[in-house]
């Protein structure tokens, strides 16, 4: 056996233990905080909630999945210290690139699910989904009993026609886009286009969720309003030099 392929054995190896799983959900109330978890040690001997069981639903189709760590916005971020969040949503857009898988999960969409109940769901519109959706490589759709989206069971959603085109159709993109998506394949205009059609409850996170997507610098402040948009904006009109870009 040659060197070159035990360092590729040893790569997957390492790739298969250390991979982490990303959770995509819409937000529905008092969701398991970082405190929450930490003050009972598992999300296994959280109380027994909706929500918590939502968690503990995810980390059991990571477990299934074979997978050994699964992350959540809900508690692995302790939203408590400023330093911590502005760096979480920073790096979001990596961490969802780099996972082995994002898992959705679509509360409003019961089950058996068809065709069209992804499009109408409210996970669609929200201002976080856009990069979630085009960020990572694997993903896996869920309705609310947690039964793949479709009766998909292949090994990789964005691999299936029937739901990546629902939801080429749905954000009137190219299906490739979806795929293989790169900031490098896609204008800054088309990026601004597709964000003009998210939905965020905290104003901010119109922007917030934009940093990765535009590689932009701006510093996460909640409390700063419209000015976050605006911080944007005016960061992707210096780069491009070109007024005509903000022609959305």
């Amino acid at each position: 056996m040659t060197k070159e392929l035990d360092n590729e054995q040893i790569l997957r190896v390492v790739a298969s233990f250390f991979g982490y799983v990303m959770f995509s959900h819409v937000w529905q109330g008092k969701e398991p905080s970082f405190q929450d978890v930490n003050l009972v040690k598992s999300v296994w001997n959280l109380p027994d909630t909706l929500l918590n069981e939502k968690l503990r639903s995810f980390c059991k189709e990571v477990r299934r999945l074979g997978h050994n760590w699964a992350w959540s916005d809900t508690c692995c971020i302790d939203k408590t210290t400023s330093s911590i969040l502005n760096w979480s949503l920073t790096s979001m857009y990596k961490w969802y690139a780099d996972s082995a898988a994002t898992l959705v999960f679509l509360a409003d969409v019961v089950h058996p699910s068809k065709l069209g109940d992804l499009t109408n769901s409210s996970w669609m519109t929200r201002a976080w989904t856009l990069q979630e959706l085009l960020a990572p490589k694997v993903m896996f759709f869920y309705d609310s009993e947690w039964q793949p989206y479709l009766d998909d069971t292949g090994a990789n959603h964005k691999g299936s026609l029937a739901i990546i085109q629902e939801l080429a159709d749905a954000m009137k993109i190219p299906r490739r886009t979806i795929v293989t998506f790169s900031v490098d394949n896609f204008s800054e205009r088309e990026r601004l286009r597709l964000a003009s059609t998210r939905n965020a409850t905290i104003e901010e996170d119109v922007a917030y969720s934009l940093i990765g997507i535009f590689e932009s610098n701006i510093r996460p402040y909640y409390g700063e309003g419209a000015d976050a948009l605006g911080h944007l904006l005016e960061e992707i009109l210096d780069r491009s030099g070109e007024i005509t870009v903000l022609a959305w």
